[in-house]
């Protein structure tokens, strides 16, 4: 079978409309997929309709953006059911903290003599703020002919423009997730480059690992599904995809088997029901 559990539209960083990302999916046979947004699951609720009407399964899904021994870990969370309102608070601040980075992103940009209008920035975003964002706007103005020289000279990690955004761990990332209810996946595990990172994060909690990705090599993907099992983790598959013109810019959908999906599944209402009397407190780090 053919699903994609790691996509992003223009509620975050995409170039494509969550419907059209839905559609896209139905054209590449894809059964089921899941928006993984940073920082927002608006996605998921305006892509319903375009899935319910293609006959594609959509999973409520977000992306939290870590940092751990100086590596940057993405975790994907996944929810069976609306997660609760204390957790999409705790989203929004994070979706604060990126006004507040492309902010400072943009007066530094200013500072080296490269000016871009901040609300410009914002009208490319239709969603959530990214550096991508930002690269469009430079690209508009003639600094830069593209994405990449954009991270590459100004605002990737290290160069003069780049802003740290605030400090969100592996573990405060995964106890939100499974306190609202859903599974935590690390994403991409081979791209981190360091499998030290990769048992800090399992050490963490965290309950599955993407080993099917659009990157990953065969042996990569072997060894993530030997972790998985070695660790009772869950498996899933996803191609990262944001569309056409991202750096991430490939097909949706991942091949993989027939059995992924509804061990997934499983997992996924397990988790809910297992949080469910607990569901309206929050983590414990909350108070």
């Amino acid at each position: 079978m053919i699903i994609d559990l790691h996509v992003h539209s223009t509620a975050s960083d995409g170039t494509l409309s969550p419907g059209e990302v839905v559609n896209q999916a139905a054209n590449a046979s894809v059964q089921i997929v899941a928006l993984t947004d940073h920082d927002t699951l608006d996605g998921a609720t305006e892509a319903a309709p375009a899935a319910a009407a293609v006959g594609i399964t959509l999973l409520r899904a977000v992306e939290l953006n870590t940092d751990a021994s100086g590596a940057e870990v993405d975790i994907l969370g996944y929810f069976w059911e609306e997660p609760p309102d204390w957790f999409q608070a705790f989203l929004i601040g994070r979706q604060n903290d990126r006004i507040r980075r492309a902010k400072a992103i943009v007066a530094r940009l200013t500072e080296l003599g490269l000016p871009i209008s901040y609300a410009r920035v914002r009208e490319l975003a239709h969603g959530i703020v990214a550096r991508p964002h930002i690269a469009q706007a430079m690209i508009e103005r003639g600094y830069v002919a593209s994405q990449r020289e954009a991270y590459e000279r100004y605002i990737g990690f290290g160069a003069p423009a780049y802003a740290e955004r605030d400090e969100l761990d592996p573990q405060t990332a995964i106890a939100y997730v499974q306190a609202a209810g859903g599974l935590a996946v690390l994403g991409h595990p081979g791209l981190i480059g360091n499998d030290d990172i990769v048992e800090i994060v399992i050490r963490a909690g965290i309950d599955g690992l993407e080993a099917y990705y659009a990157f990953h090599s065969p042996e990569e993907t072997a060894r993530y599904l030997a972790v998985a099992q070695r660790y009772d983790l869950a498996v899933t598959a996803g191609s990262d995809a944001h569309g056409p013109g991202r750096k991430k810019s490939r097909p949706i959908g991942v091949p993989v088997p027939d059995d992924l999906w509804p061990a997934f599944e499983r997992r996924l209402r397990a988790a809910v029901e297992r949080q469910r009397p607990r569901l309206l407190r929050g983590p414990r780090s909350t108070g």
